[in-house]
C-alpha cells in the first residue's frame, strides 16, 4: 500500500509540474531560462511542420523576447503562439524605416545587418510578420520599442484568416500594417496602441471589443481598401481611449483623428463604440492628397449608435462618405459577414 500511495503522489506531481510547465499541452514550449523546448521564438516556429492542416501550439513562457525580428513563413499554417502573461510575455524589437540608402532604409544599422540576408524580414521594419494563413496569437504583448522616428511596426499581416485575441499590440507610427488586400484578420479584446496611421493597409479586420489608445495629434487608421472590397475595418463595441505621457514633444492634450484616407476607396466602420471627447470632432480631418476623398461615395466612413463626447457625429468632415448608418446597412456588418469572404471563416466559431 506505501508503494501504491508513494507512486499516486509521485505521479500527480509530476502531471501538475507538466501542468505548470506547458498547460495548454502544446507541441513546443519556449522559455529563455531553458526549461522548454527552445529559448528562441524563431527557432520553434522553424520546427513547426509545414503546411500542416493540423494545428500545432507554441507556448510561450513569461520573458521579454527582444533580440528576434520574427517572421510566421507562409508554409507555417494553422499556427498557435499562446502567451503565459498578456504583459508579461512581450515580444518586442526596435527596427524602424528611415533614409540610410546603405541599410536598404533599416535602421539600426546593426539590426539590418542581423536581418539583411533575409527579404521578408526586412519588407517591412515589423517585429513579427506573419506570411502564413491560419495563424493565432494569444495573451501576449506584441511591440516596436523605436519610438517616434518614423514607420517602426509592430506587426505586419500578409496572411489570411488570422486571430488575435487578449493581446496588446503597441507602437507610435504604423503599429499595425494590414498589408494585403482581401487578407482578414481578427482581433478581440486586444489593446491597439499608436499615434501616427496606427492601424493601416489594404486588407479586411474585425475589432471585437478592443482597446484602440492614442496620442494625441495623429491618426487611428490609413486605410486603403480596394474599391470593390466591401470591407475595411469595423470596429465594434471598442473604447477610443486618450494615451498620455507621449515619447514626443506636443503630443499631450491634442486631439486625435478617427484617420485619414491613405489611397484607393478607404472603408472604416464604428458600431457600438465608446469615443474619448479627445477625438477631432471633423472626424477625418486630412484627404492627405486625395482631392476625391471628400466627394466620392466610393469612401464608406461609417458610424452607429457610438456612446461618449466623441461620438457626436455634428462636427464631422462633410465629405459625401461620412455619415451615420442605417439600421438595415448595419445588420451587413457582423463579424460572420464581414469575415465570412467566399468561404464562409467565422474566427468566433470555435470560442
Amino acid at each position: 500500500m506505501g508503494k501504491r500511495l508513494s507512486l499516486f503522489f509521485f505521479t500527480a506531481c509530476f502531471a501538475g509540474n507538466f501542468f505548470a510547465q506547458n498547460p495548454y499541452d502544446a507541441d513546443i514550449v519556449v522559455a529563455q531560462d531553458g526549461s522548454g523546448d527552445f529559448d528562441k521564438i524563431q527557432a520553434a516556429v522553424q520546427a513547426v511542420p509545414d503546411n500542416s492542416e493540423r494545428r500545432t501550439v507554441i507556448y510561450l513562457k513569461k520573458g521579454r523576447y527582444d533580440t528576434e525580428k520574427l517572421m510566421i513563413p507562409a508554409s507555417k499554417k494553422n499556427l498557435t503562439i499562446i502567451g503565459e502573461s498578456r504583459d508579461e510575455t512581450v515580444v518586442s524589437y526596435h527596427m524602424y524605416h528611415c533614409t540610410d540608402a546603405g541599410s536598404e532604409n533599416r535602421c539600426p544599422a546593426d539590426a539590418y545587418e542581423l536581418w539583411k540576408n533575409n527579404a521578408g524580414l526586412i519588407r517591412t521594419s515589423a517585429t513579427l510578420t506573419v506570411a502564413a494563413d491560419g495563424f493565432i496569437a494569444e495573451n501576449l504583448t506584441i511591440r516596436n520599442t523605436a519610438g517616434p522616428v518614423g514607420q517602426a511596426l509592430a506587426l505586419t499581416v500578409t496572411g489570411d484568416k488570422g486571430i488575435y485575441r487578449n493581446c496588446n499590440i503597441l507602437g507610435y507610427q504604423d503599429t499595425v500594417y494590414l498589408w494585403t488586400a482581401g487578407k482578414r484578420s481578427y482581433f478581440e479584446n486586444c489593446l491597439v496602441a499608436g499615434r501616427t496611421d496606427y492601424i493601416y493597409g489594404a486588407g479586411i479586420a474585425f475589432f471585437q471589443a478592443c482597446e484602440i489608445r492614442s496620442w494625441g495629434k495623429g491618426w487611428i487608421t490609413a486605410p486603403s481598401t480596394p474599391q470593390d472590397q466591401p470591407y475595411g475595418y469595423v470596429f465594434n463595441q471598442c473604447k477610443i481611449t486618450y494615451a498620455t505621457d507621449s515619447p514626443r514633444a506636443g503630443d499631450d492634450g491634442a486631439r486625435f483623428a478617427l484617420g485619414r484616407p491613405w489611397h484607393e476607396y478607404p472603408k472604416v466602420s464604428w458600431l457600438y463604440c465608446e469615443m474619448s471627447g479627445t477625438v477631432d470632432p471633423l472626424g477625418w480631418p486630412t484627404k492627405w492628397r486625395m482631392d476625391y476623398a471628400d466627394t466620392s461615395t466610393g469612401l464608406k466612413l461609417y458610424e452607429y449608435k457610438n456612446t461618449g463626447p466623441g461620438a457626436d457625429m455634428s462636427g464631422r468632415a462633410k465629405w459625401a462618405g461620412i455619415r451615420a448608418m442605417t439600421d438595415e446597412e448595419a445588420q451587413e456588418y457582423t463579424v460572420q459577414k464581414v469575415m465570412g469572404g467566399t468561404d464562409g471563416w467565422d474566427p468566433t466559431a470555435d470560442l
